[in-house]
């Protein structure tokens, strides 16, 4: 029933717009003809072997762009080969100045702006998702996971190989992907979905080996197909890593910032395990014991005055392979079940399995469970931290001092996530998901809310949520409907809690939501969208999940005219018009925010990105504001704009700047104010293998009329918040080869946030306007902030054998020392008393080794 309503839906969508399937696909695929041999080819870059003489060459490249449809400036050639283990990909990338070819070196998975080639595979010809192994001329490798149709993730890693060589007329490349790596169909006789790629740096041109149009809101769907598959064996291979890790920690021996000194110095040992095997021919099943991720760089720093936490986006291996069936549906989805930054964020993960693959050929599954625990020390304290090494059967896999637990005890959690997700007609999915953070320890009672040393069960809350989820869409991906219903519970932890916005979260308390987005994605030039989302005021998602905030109500309008292919001189143009507004759901029905924005974007003949965005927020009520008081708090309006423009990455010396400014409207006792953002970065490649990024934002924001504190007779003290800081961030690359790079990173952060024109207000009627405040003359503690932080990061990585890894890893992070209690802190952005401030330091050195069998 439910594959047929959505047939008729997806149908229904194509008839209102003259794009029915039939007539999309009334022009065969392009087909590429494999051949299986017996002996494989050495992978040496070049094609002259005699088995590759054997494969039947394919040359109907055709331009994506800048000319959508031209033909290629350059011949490009491409042969496949196949045996029982792997996927043989050779190509030959002629070209009439081989001196100019960009041969940039980079690190794996970090590709370089430079010629490269790239292979996209669906092997389980489902047309919505896939893999792509990219090298580039001198031989990097990458590789991103195709998930939707039309998104992709480089948070994916295969163990694959691939060579190139110089030739006298160009390059070639050889590349060997494992047939394990990938998800089978069980057929014998196989078609899979496939497309080759190059690019031509200097000349910004990309070529295809099947014409995509670039207005089409579709990727994975329109890949031409490789034929030719046979008799390729359910061979279910299995691949160990295990690891070794020490690392030297040197911190504060106390937690209070203005006592850096003495430092502890605390040396610890870790032993590990990650294991992946294929189920079947298309399942696969990872785990890992006790993960180390020492090696992943840090998130930036910034500065963030909102009441809404922060999005970021997950780095850690384990959790990027096989995400994409856990991401929800549609870009920036508002309502998230599954964010894997949660896991580990307040103890260590002892182990995680995760199982993906298709059940059948229209039936997809992902499943994640992982346990989280950590010792502690009731007994210890930072007078006396214990020097010595411990064993804790919390952390069996895992050796280090006393002075390393900590002394509040942290309950044991269970987190799950569980997806189904079916094909129900062409380019559209139907699915379900369920996610849960249990504490495994007994619930908080009152009474352990009286204790001196609470329990763990009163530190962490678990929920339970449930989703079911559409992404219905005609053939040619230009229309279509997608969306979610959500629901949420409560377990586990205190009793009772209060949200930001002031709504009280007792456990077992229920809540839901939803979203959906409709419209015209695809094609052109006019394209058009509305979406709604709503979750009710007791809709919590975070246990498991991300929701940026509950409460809310919020419907989104949008026009778009699109010029992809070129548009007179330009190279592609936009112009967006979008308007929105938002309104609490907790019966009130208070508009939270409202506006408009408007902008466009065009690249010019030099391939020079240029952008310019407008808005307007009018008078909007803040319930997040004044902290867990339920009292709405009225926002100034405000208009804003923004510049940006970006050059042509290609060239030794690149770069980009950007500037906004926005203005505050003064409201009763509030001035208005005028704040600006001016950032740029510069991209330097002065050799093969040198590659220096710098980055640079300063800004200044007038946030108008900030809650300080609660008055004794029932009001708010306010202040209108100037906020200001300075980024600095270096990034340098040296790549030695392909398989040694050293990575540094360091970022210089600061910022001051200053308090003047001090107002106070009593709410009305559980609301708190601009025109009710009445100036005060404040006398206490200025909350005035400066601050100063220091982030170094440098990673030596060595690929000294196919998949197995040798890190020497070093990071300093340092703050700034705080200030006297009798002197204010300085309105500066220079690097006030960061030489006195606590400093942390770190050495890792971590092995790994690969085996399959």
């Amino acid at each position: 029933m439910l594959r047929s309503v959505s047939t008729w839906v997806v149908g229904a969508l194509a008839l209102s717009t003259g794009a029915l399937a039939a007539e999309e696909g009334a022009e065969s695929p392009q087909e590429i003809q494999s051949v299986r041999v017996s002996t494989a080819p050495k992978l040496d870059g070049r094609l002259d072997e005699e088995v590759w003489a054997s494969a039947t060459p394919f040359r109907d490249f055709v331009q994506h762009y800048p000319q959508q449809g031209g033909a290629p400036t350059e011949a490009t050639e491409a042969r496949i080969l196949f045996d029982d283990d792997f996927l043989y990909v050779g190509i030959r990338c002629q070209d009439s100045q081989p001196a100019l070819v960009n041969r940039q070196l980079g690190r794996r998975d970090s590709q370089p702006v430079s010629d490269y080639v790239a292979i996209n595979i669906d092997p389980s010809h489902n047309h919505r998702s896939g893999y792509r192994f990219i090298v580039n001329a001198s031989g990097v490798l990458s590789d991103l996971l195709l998930f939707g149709d039309y998104q992709e993730t480089s948070d994916w890693d295969a163990v694959w190989d691939a060579r190139t060589v110089e030739l006298p007329d160009g390059w070639s490349a050889e590349l060997a992907i494992p047939l394990r790596a990938l998800r089978l169909q069980s057929a014998p006789v196989q078609t899979w979905g496939f497309m080759v790629q190059r690019f031509i740096a200097r000349r910004n041109e990309e070529i295809h080996s099947v014409r995509i149009p670039r207005d089409a809101n579709v990727f994975v769907s329109k890949f031409g197909h490789l034929t030719g598959l046979r008799n390729l064996e359910d061979r279910r291979q299995i691949e160990l890593v295990p690891y070794l890790a020490t690392r030297a920690a040197m911190r504060p021996q106390y937690s209070d910032a203005s006592r850096p000194q003495p430092r502890l110095t605390e040396p610890t040992f870790d032993l590990g395990l990650d294991l992946r095997a294929m189920l079947t021919q298309s399942i696969n099943l990872t785990a890992t014991l006790n993960p180390d991720f020492g090696q992943v760089e840090a998130d930036n720093i910034v500065l963030n005055l909102t009441n809404f936490e922060l999005f970021f986006q997950e780095r850690r291996p384990f959790f990027t392979q096989g995400l994409d069936i856990f991401e929800p549906v549609g870009e920036d989805a508002p309502h998230q079940l599954f964010y894997s930054r949660r896991i580990g964020s307040q103890a260590p993960i002892l182990g995680a399995v995760k199982m993906v693959g298709r059940v059948s050929d229209k039936l997809e599954i992902g499943i994640l469970n992982t346990l989280v625990s950590n010792a502690y020390d009731p007994t210890a304290s930072e007078d006396a931290p214990g020097s010595r090494l411990r064993y804790n059967l919390e952390r069996p896999l895992h050796l280090g001092p006393g002075s390393e637990l900590p002394t509040r005890p942290v309950a044991t959690t269970n987190y799950f996530a569980a997806v189904l997700r079916g094909d129900v007609a062409t380019n559209s999915t139907v699915g379900g998901m369920v996610t849960s953070a249990v504490p495994l320890t007994s619930p908080c009672t009152e009474e352990d809310l009286e204790q001196p040393t609470r329990p763990a069960g009163c530190g962490t809350r678990g929920g339970n949520a449930a989703a079911l989820d559409w992404n219905l869409r005609t053939a040619d991906g230009a229309w279509g409907v997608l969306g979610q219903v959500d629901g949420s519970q409560i377990v586990g932890g205190v009793p009772s809690s209060t949200l930001q916005d002031g709504t009280v979260l007792n456990r077992g308390d229920f809540g839901y939501g939803m979203y959906v987005k409709a419209g015209k994605q695809g094609g052109g030039p006019w394209r058009f969208n509305t979406a709604y989302r709503y979750a009710s005021p007791k809709l919590e998602l975070n246990a498991t999940g991300f929701l940026r905030t509950q409460n809310e109500q919020r419907a989104d309008v949008g026009v778009s005219y699109v010029r992809p292919n070129g548009m007179g001189s330009l190279l592609s143009a936009r112009m967006d018009l979008n308007g929105f507004t938002s309104w609490t759901t907790d019966g009130r029905g208070l508009i939270r925010t409202a506006g408009t924005t408007v902008g466009g974007s065009m690249t010019l003949p030099n391939f020079q990105f240029v952008g310019v965005n407008a808005g307007f927020e009018q008078d909007v009520n803040d319930v997040r504001e004044i902290a867990r008081s339920g009292v709405a708090f009225e926002r100034p309006p405000r208009v804003y704009g923004v510049i940006s423009t970006r050059t042509n990455r290609s060239r030794m010396l690149s770069g980009g700047v950007y500037t906004a400014a926005g203005y505050r409207f003064s409201r009763g006792a509030s001035t208005g104010g005028l704040g600006w953002t001016l950032g740029g970065n510069l991209l330097f490649q002065p050799s093969p293998s040198f590659t220096t990024t710098l980055a640079v934002e300063n800004d200044r924001t007038e946030n108008g009329p900030r809650w300080v504190d609660e008055l004794t007779d029932g009001a708010y003290l306010f202040g209108d918040l100037q906020s200001n800081y300075i980024s600095m961030t270096l990034r340098q690359t040296v790549v030695f080869t392909p398989q040694i790079t050293l990575q540094a990173f360091a970022q210089l952060f600061t910022s001051y946030e200053r308090y003047s024109n001090f107002t106070q207000a009593a709410p009305d009627g559980g609301r708190i306007r601009l025109g009710s405040l009445a100036p005060l003359d404040y006398t206490g503690s200025l909350p005035d902030v400066q601050d100063t932080q220091l982030n170094l990061n440098a990673v030596l990585r060595w690929e000294y054998r196919l998949g197995s890894m040798f890190y020497l890893v070093y990071t300093h992070a340092r703050t700034s020392a705080p200030f006297l209690e009798d002197r204010s802190p300085p309105r500066t952005l220079l690097p006030e008393r960061l030489g006195p401030g606590p400093a942390t330091d770190v050495v890792l050195l971590k092995w790994s080794y690969w085996w399959s069998a």
